[in-house]
């Protein structure tokens, strides 16, 4: 869910980038006042996971389109609402600048799209809920799959209302049309991969997840042996199971690309400019090479490890 330069007008662009940059100001200064305690290390390892994930995408059947996860409701269930929001904001971040995966003009609205409505919006309104008298790993599993089914759903509703927005040729409830069946598909996936997740945690380490208030204790005894979990199944996925990934467009350019029936889209001067800026700035544009995926994966689990050591050292 992505969304290109040239889907984006610069005035909405402006709209989204001030939007995220604030949304990113509140989010620190909350995660300053109530503290990260231990979970940086976990952050910095579900980060990269989601990252890896990211890059392999699962294709539904004779379907003409794939999808892959997205995390925000993953990551505020382990890290909290302001810190996983964080984390999959610095995700799609990484991804924008130096991999070319997401228009730079539409960064703000990436971010609002895919890390807000699933860690600030949904997370909150429907996760939580469901698990507030009840952390048990069915509940737990049924939470999962609710609330990442609705964040990609009403993350598919927000990009045609963007695009709508920016006056881009794509009749608006024709591209609906097509955007929310196949988000509804592709967010059946994402709820059945992160309630599977949330369920195994819940099982063997309850004290991870962010519904449960268990001791600082209680919750160092599962800490190592989850990070040392993700972060090898964050290298397993960034360095093999990428490489196996669907070749099928992602379920927003299916979108588009059924809607214009096949013809392109458009575009100014700007959008084509933004387009050179990423291209100057990627390390490897749309993850190009064998060994992209198994790198990038590695050296954010490295920034990670840098990260959590600076953080004990002034301690």
């Amino acid at each position: 869910m992505h969304v290109p330069n040239h889907l984006i007008s610069p005035e909405v662009a402006i709209i989204g980038g001030v939007a995220a940059v604030a949304l990113i100001g509140v989010a620190i200064a909350k995660v300053k006042r109530t503290g990260i305690g231990d979970k940086l290390p976990l952050a910095g390892v579900m980060g990269a996971f989601v990252f890896a994930a990211q890059m392999l995408n699962f294709s539904f059947g004779d379907a003409g389109f794939s999808g892959h996860l997205i995390g925000g409701v993953l990551l505020a269930a382990m890290l909290g609402k302001w810190l996983g929001f964080l984390t999959l904001s610095g995700v799609l971040i990484l991804q924008s600048l130096l991999f070319a995966d997401g228009g730079v003009m539409a960064l703000g609205w990436n971010i609002l799209n895919m890390a807000a409505i699933g860690s600030l919006v949904v997370y909150p309104l429907i996760f939580e809920p469901i698990v507030r008298h009840n952390h048990s790993a069915g509940r737990v599993l049924t939470a999962g799959l609710s609330a990442s089914f609705g964040a990609v759903v009403l993350g598919a509703i927000a990009v045609v209302a963007e695009a709508a927005l920016s006056g881009t040729a794509l009749p608006t409830a024709e591209f609906m049309g097509y955007m929310l069946p196949t988000h509804a598909l592709i967010g059946l996936g994402e709820g059945a991969i992160t309630g599977a997740i949330l369920a195994l945690v819940a099982r063997t380490d309850p004290a991870l997840l962010d519904c449960n208030k268990h001791s600082a204790r209680a919750l160092k005894t599962g800490l190592q042996r989850s990070i040392a979990a993700f972060a090898i199944s964050a290298l397993v996925i960034g360095g093999g199971l990428s490489l196996i990934a669907s070749e099928r467009p992602d379920g927003l350019e299916w979108s588009i690309e059924q809607t214009t029936e096949g013809e392109s889209i458009a575009s100014e001067p700007i959008h084509e400019s933004a387009d050179a800026l990423q291209e100057s700035l990627a390390v490897a544009p749309d993850y190009e090479g064998d060994y992209t995926g198994l790198l990038a994966t590695a050296g954010i689990l490295l920034l990670a490890w840098v990260g959590s050591g600076k953080k004990k050292s002034k301690e």
